[in-house]
């Protein structure tokens, strides 16, 4: 700031200097001069200040008089009472001064606002000390004038936004005038440079602009009506004047109304009383208070009430729930054709294209697969009661809850040859104080998730069994309520069904919808997403599983078009993310009926489906049935088998999948940590890599090519991996399988770079010396696969170098067809001979 100050005073001295003027050469003499008395020097600095504020002056500058005035003022408060009777001779009048310096301040308003800047007068405001009442009226009006049309022509929302809340106090105080003016220009701002879709930006535009409710009501009806959040908008607009949305207020009103419940209108009714006259409300709760008890279902004495309040209620969501009764028990006698009477007889009050009535109408015309359920066996199932049944991917072990009076208990059973073996109970998981269920397991089987005493936890497996489990989600991101989950391959998303403010529709007890949440950098996982409008309904939308293909949901709704309580419907997720979907389709008659139908479970080879379900006058019973055709997941291809050290004892390590097209990584396999089992599943149509890592291990691996196969593959495959250590020490060879050259050329294939770069840091790390050694079948003459298996090293060996390895560090050697592994007569033997290996060397 001195500096700054010094070079103010300078600079136009010097200006002022070499215009030649005799009395500006003296007032610089006097101030460069040693011996200068005080009050000559206070004069000075005067007489200055009157020359920079002079627009007649070469040096008219008014920063530099209020800079000149100050310091003379400064210089005369030094002075002696000798001294200042001298100043006093010299012209120095204290009130001529102060009039100088009010003089200055206003030329100094007018030269900045002459200037258009608003940074020039907020530096005059910042800077012009103790002005007047009038001065920083008129200045600070003329910053917020020139700051909002500086900001209005750049038209940015934030910019602008920023500004309205950063200067409300002093537009209020001195520019109420412009409010009406910035508001509009936010909102053109909002609506050029932002998504006016999102509820949520919408949302806290209203909060910041709430006499702007108004304006904002179109479009947060139309956001509203996309993407139906009732339950927020009416907590965000608790505090609103509801008169100035309308059209919100009537979006609002559709999905109240649609629900066909009582409760629900009244509950409106009571929220919104200025429309309690509109949208023709009253006829509304007069024919909710007509519905039958559909908590007593269909009976012939209730006949003409239900068919009286379908006609009147559709095309309600409750009218529908009554349709179904009425024609269920038709259902469950599979007399379609009358069941399909019944619904065309009532389709016309729904109009032409509700959906729900479209799809129970194909439903029934769709002829049957002949699939029926099949009881697991009074080896699984006993008097107790048995449900929510969780298959791991390999199909070989069955997790599910046994209700014992009340005391529901996870239990798990292994297949054999011939069924199942008897149920074992997880006594580490099970207590009797809480009740437990599982959910789902992870891809590999290594994560379980379960259902504790009203939470969704999870527990990982150890060397020394399940740990204890621990919430899914940390409390300041818990649902209020939820359901079941699943977990991708990758770890790295979750599907899972919630009761929150975040799902579509009203709020009420059976509105759940299906969400999303991806794992944070810190492990934790990050807020829900709702799936959207496609898989979710304003009712019960819960039970997601996720199949290991990856691409294929299968979930229960009573909110789209089926027969009962929950119907199962499967959707394929459409691109890479996880919040598009294809519309859910109803896997039809033979899987679904009247009642609650929900918790299937698919076998990885997609031909059969579990569940529970009440066996008559007895308790909940598994069962399996085959899944139609149509309806099943992208084939997938598995490969299992054990992941064990040397020593035969299981590895501590992570089996990392790829897609060797684009080098995504897909999934992360935890072999069991007490067998090394592992199992990865893959779905057709990629060729993957798998590859072993961990602390210490060499990054053993394979791949596997899928882009032709239009079945399910099983590989079995034991692999051994050793350590650093042991590999350099006992001096192996180790083959490269994720290595690829085109066909009769040593031109690397792209897909290989993964397995070269970690190779290549390998070498680094532990300052490795190997040999790459290349092999080839005996297909062709020997010397020419000789040189072949030679090129195809020094190109492997090339690329090391490059990835920083030194030339002393990496030999390479072909040995064409002297050194085969198998017997060259078979193709898979001659495959095997086809290879590039890894020697460690001393």
């Amino acid at each position: 700031m001195r500096l700054t100050a010094l070079i103010l005073l300078i600079l136009p001295i010097l200006a002022f200097a070499q215009s030649g003027l005799p009395e500006t050469e003296d007032l610089q003499q006097q101030l460069s001069a040693s011996d200068t008395a005080p009050e000559e020097r206070a004069w000075a600095y005067i007489q200055l200040a009157r020359q920079h504020l002079s627009p007649d002056c070469p040096c008219y500058q008014p920063d530099s008089a209020y800079h000149y005035l100050r310091e003379g003022q400064r210089q005369y408060r030094k002075l002696s009472n000798r001294e200042l009777r001298k100043a006093g001779q010299l012209g120095y009048d204290e009130q001529q001064v102060n009039q100088l310096k009010q003089d200055i301040r206003e030329e100094g308003l007018k030269y900045y606002q002459a200037k258009g800047s608003s940074s020039g007068v907020a530096y005059y405001l910042d800077n012009y000390g103790r002005l007047s009442h009038e001065l920083r009226t008129e200045g600070t009006k003329h910053f917020l004038e020139l700051r909002f049309r500086e900001l209005q022509s750049e038209s940015q929302y934030d910019s602008l936004k920023a500004f309205a809340e950063t200067f409300a106090p002093q537009l209020k105080e001195y520019l109420p005038s412009l409010q009406p003016q910035l508001e509009r220009a936010v909102f053109e701002a909002f609506f050029t440079t932002k998504d006016s879709t999102n509820l949520n930006d919408l949302f806290r535009l209203l909060r910041d602009f709430p006499d702007a409710a108004p304006l904002l009501d179109a479009p947060i009806s139309r956001a509203l009506s996309e993407f139906p959040l009732i339950t927020k908008t009416e907590n965000i607009l608790r505090e609103a004047d509801h008169r100035d949305l309308p059209k919100t207020v009537r979006v609002i009103y559709l999905y109240h109304y649609f629900t066909g419940d009582w409760g629900d209108l009244i509950g409106f009714q009571n929220r919104y009383p200025f429309y309690s006259d509109s949208f023709n409300l009253k006829r509304a709760v007069t024919v909710a208070q007509l519905a039958p008890d559909l908590d007593l279902g269909f009976t012939d004495d209730r006949k003409d009430a239900f068919e009286r309040y379908i006609e009147l209620g559709a095309p309600t969501q409750k009218a529908y729930f009554a349709l179904q009764q009425y024609i269920a028990r038709d259902v469950e006698a599979q007399n379609w054709e009358r069941a399909l009477a019944k619904v065309e007889q009532f389709a016309g009050y729904f109009g032409e294209k509700d959906e729900r009535i479209q799809q129970l109408q194909q439903i029934l015309r769709a002829p049957s697969e002949g699939i029926a359920p099949r009881s697991l066996g009074d080896t699984l199932n006993s008097i107790d009661g048995e449900y929510a049944p969780v298959l791991s991917a390999d199909g070989q072990r069955m997790y599910f809850c046994r209700n014992r009076d009340g005391d529901e208990d996870i239990y798990f059973a292994d297949r054999n040859p011939i069924g199942w073996n008897y149920p074992q109970p997880i006594t580490a998981l099970n207590t009797q104080s809480s009740h437990e269920a599982p959910l789902n397991i992870s891809p590999d089987g290594n994560t379980l998730l379960m259902y504790d005493g009203g939470v969704v936890e999870y527990t990982e497996r150890t060397v020394d069994g399940w740990s204890p489990s621990v919430p899914f989600f940390p409390e300041d991101r818990r649902p209020d309520w939820q359901g079941m989950s699943a977990i991708t391959a990758d770890g790295e998303a979750v599907i899972f069904a919630a009761r929150s403010i975040d799902c579509i529709g009203a709020r009420n007890e059976d509105n759940i919808d299906l969400f999303v949440a991806y794992r944070q950098a810190d492990g934790q996982w990050g807020p829900p997403i709702n799936l959207g409008t496609t898989l979710n309904t304003p009712f019960e939308d819960r039970s997601p599983f996720l199949h290991p293909d990856q691409r294929t949901l299968y979930f229960s709704s009573d909110g789209h078009g089926g027969f009962g309580e929950l119907d199962v419907f499967v959707t394929r997720r459409i691109g890479d993310g996880w919040t598009e979907w294809s519309p859910p389709v109803n896997l039809g008659k033979d899987i679904n009926g009247p009642g609650y139908d929900w918790g299937y479970r698919i076998s990885t080879d997609g031909r059969t489906a579990y569940f529970s379900g009440f066996e008559p006058g007895w308790k909940e019973e598994l069962y399996e049935i085959g899944v139609p055709e149509a309806h099943r997941p992208i084939p997938v291809s598995t490969v299992t088998g054990t992941l064990t050290r040397q020593s035969g004892a299981p590895a501590e390590a992570l089996l990392i999948v790829n897609d060797l097209e684009s080098g995504e990584e897909v999934a992360r396999v935890h072999p069991d940590p007490q067998t090394g089992q592992y199992c990865i599943t893959l779905p057709v149509g990629k060729r993957y890599s798998y590859t072993v890592t961990g602390e210490g291990l060499y990054p053993i691996g394979n791949h596997i090519d899928l882009r032709e196969a239009t079945g399910t593959l099983e590989r079995k495959e034991n692999i051994t991996v050793p350590s650093i250590s042991e590999a350099r020490e006992a001096g192996l060879s180790l083959p490269l399988r994720n290595l690829f050259f085109e066909t009769d050329s040593h031109t690397i294939d792209p897909a290989s770079h993964p397995e070269l770069n970690r190779l290549a840091q390998l070498v680094q790390d532990y300052d490795l010396k190997v040999e790459i050694a290349g092999h080839t079948d005996n297909q062709g003459g020997a010397e020419y696969n000789k040189a072949l298996s030679q090129r195809r090293a020094d190109a492997a060996r090339a690329y090391l170098l490059q990835q920083g390895c030194t030339p002393a560090q990496v030999e390479a050697t072909g040995y064409g067809l002297e050194q085969p592994l198998q017997d060259n007569a078979s193709a898979e033997g001659r495959a095997q001979n086809r290879r590039v290996e890894i020697r460690f060397r001393e």
